[in-house]
């Protein structure tokens, strides 16, 4: 467990902007009811008070970790136990400002969990150094005691950190870095959302409109190619402006990531983020290396696309275009909910059950307001209580992916809570996006399977295709680019606007096949890495592949062996975080630690190109 619950952080898309139009919808069943976690604000505010009486407990834990088993196993139980309610009281302080991020009395709410936060963390900063400070031999006679069998790979995890834990008073030190660790990521998102001036841009059609990250994400898919290219380059124009205060920013994060990388005896910054959940760098560097071996795959993916859109040449702004031109199907709210039923079914009745109580007990809030922040996430951080998810519905295709994406997040936070105690319950993030885009691929299969329409049939085997375009390739360019960037600053270089383009440009040619005549690329958008969000949380992104790659094989895996490879996956999830992540794969059926996902998931790939290939062939 970490004193942040990373399943607040679920991200199914940027969250770049709030929202500005009217509400979508006002029917109180599609918004979230928040009265499970409190019944109104005044009680958020009562408990609030009470926290620090929970705090107190664990600040005089100092000094008391290490002196018994029956004082370690009380101090854990006042540990746990005062998180929790931190937990609890962020959580509902994150979704009103979710909901409504210009509601002040809401960002006030938010900054007093964070000050919380770093409050528990500043008092419980001792326990790892003086649990590590144990001696060996003490230290069997902890693990072997009854009283702290609950505990017992809670202790392992912070042995096996012995070599890269500090003093006590050296951690609390770097416990009062805490609130400061999060500013460059705050001044992104400032930056981003409120102070960027982005310009208005008329379209053909004689339409003006200012291109903030939403109406780009809108209109990069026009079908002029003229409006698509005025929409990237006022859209990228406006980040290089500004590049060099993007890039100060994200020095600023790297330096951070070096600091805690030394303080903490870590020979790179990817082994010192990979270290918290035990994950091997050689599973980071199989990723990029198995990636880039099946480059051909989108390549002639790309192609395909150029040859049914009719381009002379795919530029990068075409990318976003779909497979095909037709119109793509619509679902309203309603529909969506009964596509998931019927998706989720190989999953079995108790899965299903437990989307029918998502709906049941509004945990959902479902459509576009003002001031609601944009794209879509769960966060699972009450463990006491069900998870909530945050989604802009908009009656298409993707909101429906979307959905069953953040219920697949839902489902797995709700099985892990309600399954293991709370120290176990914070499943690890390398394992987190496998049950999100599991649930996108059954999707998938059962579509192409109830609708054998080759129009149809080729839209869904496009967006099979944008998911590896999108999911595997670009995740795995991201964290190639991440990789690189944290290595270049480990030998002494600044990360200036320069450097961090150049670096970029290079893997951006590489990936999308620039030599071999695949994608033309501006040298405009080698800017572009001042656009993603998710730089700042570190080597968070390659997650995004390494998991697609696990959900795509375990998918086939569920629906080729039936229940008892169901039974394997429904264990891996309700096994929460009482496994390290590679063995919490295994437990579901896949091994992440060799060649063999990755063949599953891009023979499934193959296939869907080879398919779409002959549905184009078809048409002519």
């Amino acid at each position: 467990m970490t004193n942040l619950n990373w399943r607040g952080l679920v991200l199914a898309s940027f969250l770049l902007t709030a929202t500005t139009g009217a509400d979508a919808q006002t029917n109180v069943q599609d918004t979230w009811d928040l009265s499970a976690l409190y019944p109104s604000d005044a009680a958020w505010s009562e408990s609030a008070k009470t926290i620090e009486s929970l705090i107190t407990p664990v600040e005089k834990c100092k000094g008391q970790w290490g002196k018994s088993p029956k004082a370690m196993a009380a101090c854990f139980e006042v540990y746990y136990t005062a998180q929790k309610a931190v937990a609890r009281l962020s959580n509902y302080a994150d979704q009103k400002v979710s909901a409504n991020g210009e509601d002040p009395k809401s960002q006030a709410m938010k900054g007093q969990a964070g000050k919380l936060w770093a409050s528990f963390g500043e008092a419980s900063s001792s326990m790892n150094s003086e649990i590590n400070a144990i001696p060996v031999k003490k230290f069997k006679s902890f693990t072997d005691d009854k009283a702290l069998k609950p505990y017992r790979m809670v202790l392992e995890n912070i042995v096996r950190l012995r070599d890269h834990t500090l003093s006590a008073e050296e951690n609390q030190i770097l416990a009062y870095s805490a609130e400061l660790a999060g500013g460059s990521r705050e001044v992104f998102h400032a930056l981003t959302t409120l102070n960027l001036p982005f310009p208005t841009v008329t379209f053909k059609n004689g339409e003006k409109v200012q291109m903030t990250a939403p109406a780009f994400g809108k209109y990069r898919q026009s079908k002029d190619l003229e409006d698509r290219e005025k929409a990237f380059q006022a859209f990228f124009g406006t980040y290089k402006n500004f590049r060099e205060t993007y890039a100060a920013n994200f020095n600023s994060m790297v330096s951070r990531d070096a600091f805690y990388r030394k303080a903490n005896k870590y020979s790179s910054d990817v082994e010192a983020a990979l270290s918290a959940t035990n994950v091997p760098v050689n599973v980071y560097s199989r990723m990029i290396e198995q990636v880039k071996a099946y480059r051909p795959l989108l390549w002639r993916y790309l192609k395909l696309k150029q040859k049914v859109l009719g381009l002379k040449e795919l530029k990068y702004s075409d990318l976003y275009l779909p497979l095909t031109e037709d119109a793509p199907p619509q679902y309203s709210y309603a529909q969506a909910q009964g596509i998931a039923r019927e998706t989720l079914k190989p999953l079995g009745q108790e899965y299903v059950d437990i989307l029918e109580r998502s709906i049941k007990e509004r945990w959902i809030d479902v459509y576009p307001a003002k001031g609601k922040v944009g794209g879509a996430y769960m966060d699972g951080s009450a463990y006491d209580v069900h998870p909530y998810m945050l989604m802009n519905y908009n009656n298409d295709y993707e909101s429906v992916s979307t959905y069953l994406h953040e219920f697949g997040h839902a489902a797995h936070s709700f099985y892990s809570n309600k399954t293991q105690p709370y120290q176990y319950a914070d499943y690890p993030i390398f394992a987190a996006e496998v049950a999100s885009t599991f649930n996108e691929s059954l999707l998938h299969h059962h579509l192409m399977g109830v609708n054998k329409d080759p129009k149809f049939q080729l839209f869904i085997l496009g967006q099979i295709l944008e998911n590896f375009r999108t999911t595997v390739f670009r995740q795995a360019f991201f964290a190639d680019f991440e990789w690189k960037v944290h290595e270049i600053s480990q030998k002494g270089n600044t990360l200036t606007a320069d450097l961090l383009d150049k670096t970029y440009f290079e893997l951006l040619k590489e990936y999308y096949g620039d030599a071999e005549g695949v994608v033309k690329i501006d040298p405009l958008y080698a800017v572009e890495w001042a656009y993603i969000p998710h730089f700042y949380n570190r080597f968070y992104v390659f997650q995004y592949t390494t998991s697609f790659i696990a959900s795509n094989a375990l998918a086939e895996k569920v629906l080729a062996e039936g229940p008892k490879a169901r039974d394997a996956y429904i264990s891996m999830l309700k096994a929460g975080g009482s496994l390290y992540p590679l063995d919490l794969l295994k437990q579901g059926g896949i091994d992440m630690s060799g060649t063999e996902p990755y063949k599953i998931s891009f023979a499934a790939m193959e296939k869907a190109l080879t398919e779409a290939e002959k549905l184009v062939a078809a048409k002519k």
